[in-house]
């Protein structure tokens, strides 16, 4: 598998796995006493805004080493 594939997968793995992360809580925490709402608004608010930084830069790398070469 090449870099860029396996890089553009683990992003999408760690996309998955933090948004079902805090929902689960979400549906087995029902006292709130592990997260509260804001918190876990405030985790996917971070993830919803870091994963396309994290696919832009991915992108970008692979687009400027392409030319390079």
């Amino acid at each position: 598998m090449e870099a860029k594939k396996f890089l553009s997968l683990l992003g999408w793995v760690m996309l998955g796995s933090w948004i079902i992360h805090f929902f689960i809580y979400y549906l087995i925490d029902l006292d709130r006493e592990i997260y509260s709402v804001e918190k876990i608004v405030s985790g996917i608010v971070f993830i919803l805004i870091a994963v396309p930084i994290y696919f832009t830069s991915v992108h970008l790398y692979y687009k400027f080493s392409e030319e390079r070469s």
